[in-house]
């Protein structure tokens, strides 16, 4: 069963995703029920919920890589099932692991993820990525495989997408796993400036989120 405090009481002009009854079924277990929701523009919503609530099931419905048994989601108020090409140039997703490969460096690995966020994306030189691996405190490190860097720098590299690719919409899989202070500090950062921009997060975390002026709201999954 689930339960929601309300991101909003009624529709608006900023709304950009549209949860609508969204039902998932594990076998004889219901995972998630009749569950509703919207975001609008400028808004951070945390998942919560004990392991195994369906947080991460959740995430992977609202980006399309899983399938619910019953609902519908709407971007800019269409489904997304008929404009997908059109959400999916506006949507990052980090899922729970690192999500990058071992034997590349973390500059390679960042020149991975350019070529990959298409051609609708912006590039970045190598000075460039230098630039985002120092910011990240990384460069030191940043010709040295991934496989040899900590669980926290391997996450740092993967975080690096939040400044390497625009998105309207970042949903994130528990983007806080293995950092420091300093890293906790980066990321509440930009998640800052996303949304000052216009942008919404949605994502989960067991760690607390301290953003200065921007409001979380709270979906409670049981």
């Amino acid at each position: 069963m689930s339960e929601l405090e309300p991101v909003h009481e009624s529709p608006s002009d900023n709304e950009l995703l549209s949860v609508q009854g969204i039902s998932v079924w594990r076998g004889e277990n219901l995972l998630l029920n009749d569950l509703s929701f919207t975001l609008e523009a400028g808004q951070v919503l945390q998942v919560r919920g004990a392991n195994g609530s369906g947080k991460t099931t959740l995430l992977r419905i609202l980006c399309g890589i899983g399938l619910a048994d019953d609902g519908d989601i709407k971007w800019r108020g269409e489904s997304i099932d008929r404009r997908r090409d059109q959400f999916h140039e506006e949507l990052l997703y980090l899922g729970h692991k690192a999500g990058i490969k071992g034997a590349l460096s973390a500059l390679e690995n960042l020149r991975i993820f350019c070529t990959l966020a298409g051609d609708e994306q912006p590039r970045a030189d190598d000075a460039t990525l230098l630039g985002v691996l120092d910011n990240l405190a990384l460069l030191p490190v940043a010709e040295l495989p991934c496989r040899h860097l900590s669980a926290g720098q391997q996450r740092r590299v993967s975080l690096a997408r939040l400044v390497l690719q625009t998105a309207t919409l970042w949903v994130l899989d528990e983007p806080l796993t293995s950092l420091d202070k300093a890293g906790l500090a980066w990321v509440e950062s930009r998640i800052s400036e996303h949304v000052a921009k216009g942008g919404s997060v949605i994502l989960t975390t067991h760690a607390p989120l301290h953003i200065d002026g921007v409001e979380v709201h709270a979906l409670e999954l049981n």
